[in-house]
């Protein structure tokens, strides 16, 4: 457990964004505006996504933090239970959470283009 938190954690600061689990998920939304992408590291369509998010990421990383919008990824085949609360059917999955309130699936949320857009508008 203590090398699967290690892990997660060093990926966290490798690729700028907040890796979530079930003991961090709720403490680390509750407050602010997050994009959360859900996933599962099985599925073809998240791996594909990954490099999507990671852009949007480095894209936008002055623009999000001036803003502060903050984004986060969560595992769903290890944190089952906090995509289930998330009502997540399908990967990859990026939500909007304003001060720990779920607002929903980000419209068009698997394109850079959509979720550049969005961010820029909250």
């Amino acid at each position: 457990m203590k090398l699967v938190t290690l892990v997660a954690a060093l990926a966290s600061v490798a690729s700028g964004y907040t890796v979530l689990d079930a003991q961090t998920f709720d403490s680390a939304i509750k407050e602010g505006y997050w994009l959360v992408k859900f996933y599962s590291s099985t599925c073809p369509w998240s791996r594909r996504f990954a490099p999507v998010w990671e852009k949007v990421y480095t894209d936008l990383e002055e623009t999000l933090a001036a803003s502060d919008i903050k984004l986060a990824e969560v595992e769903c085949k290890a944190n089952r239970a906090v995509c289930d609360r998330a009502a997540i059917d399908g990967y990859p999955t990026v939500n909007f959470y304003d001060n720990g309130v779920n607002k929903g699936e980000v419209p068009g949320g698997q394109s850079f283009q959509a979720l550049t857009r969005f961010a820029m508008s909250i």
